[in-house]
């Protein structure tokens, strides 16, 4: 089975959520990979915010057992892809020596409810309310899709 490693800041909201959704549309999907998340600046042990815990609950996914992970802590070689949840994260990946070729970026499809919005990031929801966190899942959830259409 290999591996992909989900990339954010903290390890409390967009990596954890990306996680799930991926582990669950794999699943779904009979896909031969399992995810799993770290961050840049993450505190070893403490759990996802309680908003993305609700947000995922909402969709059927469980975050309530997540811990967040350091990623210098991390096994790298335990992965056969790695995701950032933005530019800087893949940027962070490339430059500790994760081949180019092994990085992407999570990119969330364009907001037709809003032509101006023309941000591909995945926006940090971090101490936004849970309707900022309902709109990052499913900003994850589209990208996670487009994602998978190339593995």
């Amino acid at each position: 089975m290999k591996k992909i490693l989900f990339v954010c800041t903290g390890n409390t909201c967009r990596s954890p959520m990306a996680e799930v959704i991926f582990n669950s549309l794999a699943e779904e999907k009979g896909l031969d990979w399992r995810a799993e998340s770290a961050g840049v600046a993450a505190v070893d042990g403490r759990p996802a915010s309680p908003n993305a815990i609700e947000a995922v609950a909402e969709i059927g996914l469980d975050l309530n057992d997540h811990r967040t992970r350091f990623l210098p802590a991390v096994d790298l070689n335990e992965y056969s892809l790695f995701v950032g949840m933005g530019e800087e994260h893949a940027d962070i990946l490339r430059s500790i020596g994760i081949p180019a070729e092994l990085v992407r970026v999570l990119y969330r499809a364009p907001n037709t409810d809003d032509i101006y919005d023309l941000r591909p990031d995945i926006v940090d929801p971090y101490g936004g309310d849970l309707n900022a966190y309902r709109k990052c899942r499913d900003d994850i959830l589209g990208g996670v899709k487009a994602l998978m259409a190339t593995l």
